[in-house]
């Protein structure tokens, strides 16, 4: 049965039989003998709900409106870089170059390569890195994961282009990201250091891993 909204005076006329017959349609168990004053209130608050009015949406949606697609963007057209830490070994960074931006630079007759340039210091205040690492890139890309290089403390990103004879041009970059300290084990997983991997290390892959990453990105390793 639809429950409709129903006041106290109505059930106040109607028969105790009534009632009843009433409260079973709305699915409400009454007892025998139940006092006819309870079982009024037992089919009020049943229906209680239905005797508040509906509030109106004031959202009004219209065939007009845009479709919210089913993927974001690729890009954004914004010149911006940012990174996230994955864990004290991997750092995810992702980024975005305007459309015009990339443009005037390819237009350039001495443009060579883009590439992050990763700076790390020993402290957030430091103006002079203590090491850094250039890792080559495209236009296409907007992603990178990096394995970090042990005991490092604070780190930036550049996102920048090189240029034929002259010094590179930074189009963006990150803030300083403070890099959680590594266990000493971690600081041991390094490619060709004869070590004993721990099984479950073996397991998740993490020899070969920094095998790949020592083999094309050996200045992360170098000391």
């Amino acid at each position: 049965m639809k429950k409709e909204s129903i006041t106290k005076q109505q059930l106040e006329s109607m028969t105790t039989a009534d009632l009843i017959v009433l409260g079973d349609k709305l699915g409400i168990e009454i007892p025998d003998n139940l006092n006819r004053t309870f079982i009024i209130g037992e089919i009020l608050e049943a229906t209680e709900e239905f005797n508040v009015p509906e509030k109106k949406s004031s959202v009004q949606i219209t065939e007009e409106d845009t479709p919210v697609p089913d993927r974001l963007p690729e890009t954004y057209n914004n010149t911006y870089i940012d990174a996230i830490i994955r864990n004290p070994a991997w750092l995810f960074a992702f980024w975005d170059i305007k459309e015009s931006d990339i443009a005037t630079i390819e237009d350039r007759h001495d443009f060579e390569s883009v590439f992050l340039h990763i700076s790390f210091f020993d402290a957030p205040n430091n103006e002079e890195p203590s090491e850094t690492i250039d890792i080559k890139t495209d236009f296409e890309t907007r992603e990178q994961s990096i394995l970090l290089p042990p005991g490092k403390r604070w780190l930036k990103i550049d996102l920048a282009f090189s240029l034929k004879g002259k010094l590179p041009v930074v189009l963006c970059s990150s803030r300083k990201i403070e890099l959680p300290s590594e266990r000493e084990d971690i600081l041991n997983l390094q490619p060709g250091k004869k070590i004993n991997y721990p099984p479950l290390v073996q397991l998740s892959g993490m020899k070969q891993i920094l095998h790949d990453h020592y083999v094309n990105h050996r200045q992360s390793f170098s000391e």
